[in-house]
């Protein structure tokens, strides 16, 4: 596993529509991705909107020792929520991004090793501070369409972590 690309962007405020995990089967939430993979969420969450991006969307959610991991994708804020799916609003930011490259069948691209590995890659190149870890409150993971081909082995996950 290795970081390809770093940079720092502003995020825009935007919401992100999908459904809130709070638990972890196994340390991770491959099972709640799986639900989504196999019951076509995402075509059932375009259905009345069309998403900012063509992305899927895995949101890390921080609240002092509460973490919620949010499956979805970005919408304007406004847009009307699909049935059967939740909102959340993320305000706009400065955020450290960081795509990392690994094989995605060993589990390496995904979770919290290889979040740690984008982080540290971040902070050693002063892109982001061991406070900003420390007091993190929202960091994704971005399935974009163009670099994470799950049946190439390697391919790219982003990872996005907004910073003070």
């Amino acid at each position: 596993m290795k970081v390809t690309h770093r940079s720092l962007v502003t995020e825009p405020a935007r919401q992100l529509f999908g459904l809130p995990y709070k638990k972890q089967e196994h340390g991770s939430y491959n099972y709640a991705w799986l639900d989504w993979e196999t019951t076509d969420k995402f075509k059932q969450l375009e259905t009345i909107n069309k998403p900012l991006d063509p992305a899927k969307i895995g949101l890390l959610v921080i609240d002092g020792d509460e973490t919620t991991y949010w499956i979805g994708k970005w919408f304007r804020k406004g847009q009307k929520v699909p049935e059967g799916f939740q909102a959340i609003t993320v305000p706009e930011s400065s955020a450290a991004v960081a795509w990392v490259n690994g094989n995605p069948d060993t589990g390496d691209l995904f979770g919290q090793r290889a979040m740690e590995t984008a982080h540290q890659e971040l902070v050693t190149r002063h892109m982001m501070t061991e406070d900003d870890w420390t007091n993190l409150k929202y960091v994704y993971e971005r399935y974009d369409p163009q670099r994470f081909q799950p049946e190439e082995n390697p391919t790219t996950l982003d990872y996005i972590f907004y910073v003070k």
